[in-house]
C-alpha cells in the first residue's frame, strides 16, 4: 500500500485536544475567576522575590515577585488563620514562599492578588529582623475612669502609621495599644476603639471625616469622603469611659 504524506488537517483534532488540556494544566497553575461562585484557587506555587513590610493605615506584606507570575509582579502575602511571626522576622529579605494563589475577595487587601503562605524560607543570606511588640496582654490602669484618644492620620497612598496620643488628666498613657485598637474596613470606613473596660463616649475631629459615634460605643469616621473633599491630613479623636456595671441588690 503507497504512503501518503498527512496534511496538518488530519492532526487537527489531536491538535484542539493536545492545545485545550495545555490550556486545562496552565490554567490549574493560576487563580481562575468563576460565574457561578466564589473563585478558584490555584495550584500550590512556588513563588520567589523580595518580602517587603508595609507599615501604614493597614499593616501588610508584599512579595515583590523577581519575575511576573499570573499577570502580576507583586503579590499579597496572608497567614490566614495564623500569625505573622514567619514573614515578621524575613522583611526585607529575598524569599521563597509556597502557598495557593487567588483574587483578593474584598477591601481589606489591599493587592488584586494574594497567597495563602504555608512555607517561607530565605533565599541567600538574611539577617533576621526582630518580632513586632506583642500588645495582645496589656490592659488600661485600673485607677483611671476616663481618656481621650487622638489621632493622627494621613490619608493618602504610601505607607503612612495613624499616630496615637493617648491623655487622661493631663498625663500620657503608654503604651497606647492598652488603650486604643482601629480597624479599616473593606468599605473604608475607620472604627475606633476603647481598651477592655471602657466605651466611646464623645467623638470628634475634621469634620469632613463625619465623626460619629457607632453601634455601641464605637467611634466611626469617613476618611474617603474626606480626602475626597481634599482633606487628607486628619487630626480625629473620641473619649473613653468605663462601662457602667450592673449593680446586684442585697
Amino acid at each position: 500500500m503507497r504512503r501518503t504524506r498527512a496534511s496538518i488537517g488530519d492532526y487537527a483534532p489531536l491538535l484542539v485536544l493536545l492545545t485545550c488540556g495545555a490550556n486545562r494544566a496552565f490554567a490549574q497553575e493560576c487563580p481562575l475567576t468563576s460565574s457561578t461562585g466564589p473563585t478558584i484557587a490555584s495550584q500550590v506555587r512556588t513563588l520567589e522575590g523580595r518580602l517587603v513590610f508595609h507599615y501604614g493605615i493597614r499593616q501588610w506584606f508584599e512579595l515583590k515577585l523577581d519575575r511576573p507570575q499570573c499577570g502580576q509582579s507583586s503579590i499579597q502575602l496572608v497567614q490566614l488563620g495564623e500569625n505573622h511571626r514567619d514573614l515578621e522576622v524575613l522583611r526585607g529579605c529575598r524569599v521563597k514562599s509556597g502557598g495557593t494563589l487567588d483574587f483578593s475577595p474584598t477591601g481589606y487587601y489591599s493587592l488584586d492578588t494574594f497567597q495563602d503562605v504555608r512555607q517561607v524560607a530565605p533565599v541567600g543570606l538574611c539577617p533576621r529582623q526582630s518580632n513586632f511588640p506583642d500588645y495582645s496582654g496589656a490592659k488600661p490602669d485600673k485607677r483611671i475612669p476616663a481618656y481621650t484618644v487622638d489621632m493622627h492620620v494621613i490619608y493618602k497612598p504610601g505607607d503612612h502609621p495613624i499616630v496615637f496620643h493617648v491623655e487622661s488628666a493631663g498625663r500620657n498613657l503608654m503604651p497606647w495599644q492598652a488603650y486604643a485598637s482601629y480597624m479599616l474596613t473593606g468599605g473604608y470606613v475607620l472604627y475606633g476603639y476603647c481598651g477592655d473596660g471602657f466605651v466611646v463616649d464623645k467623638v470628634f475631629g475634621t469634620p469632613e471625616a463625619h465623626p460619629g459615634n457607632f453601634d455601641d460605643g464605637i467611634a466611626s469616621f469617613d476618611p474617603e469622603s474626606a480626602a475626597q473633599s481634599g482633606k487628607w491630613n486628619l487630626h480625629l479623636g473620641y473619649t473613653c469611659i468605663r462601662e457602667a456595671t450592673a449593680t446586684t441588690p442585697d
